[in-house]
């Protein structure tokens, strides 16, 4: 399942239903989990884990980006929805 993390407080809770089999993807505000000092890193599922690489650089995040993260483009989003044959937005 696709993992689709828009809000930061999400997860919280997201870290209950992830399975290893499972791909976070974090967007808009949730991209700031993907600074190793932020409060929310330690929260991260320890799963397959990118981001959106406009939202990370929107809020100037590309120096501080943790190295097991990778960055995908609006085209990688897309693969990614396909890879998937199910997702869920948080």
């Amino acid at each position: 399942m696709l993992h689709i993390v828009s809000r930061l407080h999400s997860l919280e809770i997201l870290s209950r239903y992830v399975s290893s089999k499972d791909t976070l993807l974090l967007v808009e505000e949730a991209v700031y989990a993907t600074n190793p000092k932020h409060r929310k890193h330690v929260i991260l599922p320890s799963i397959k884990i990118k981001a959106l690489e406009p939202d990370i650089t929107a809020r100037g995040l590309s120096s501080v980006c943790a190295s097991h993260i990778e960055a995908v483009d609006f085209a990688g989003f897309v693969d990614l929805t396909a890879e998937h044959s199910k997702s869920i937005t948080w």
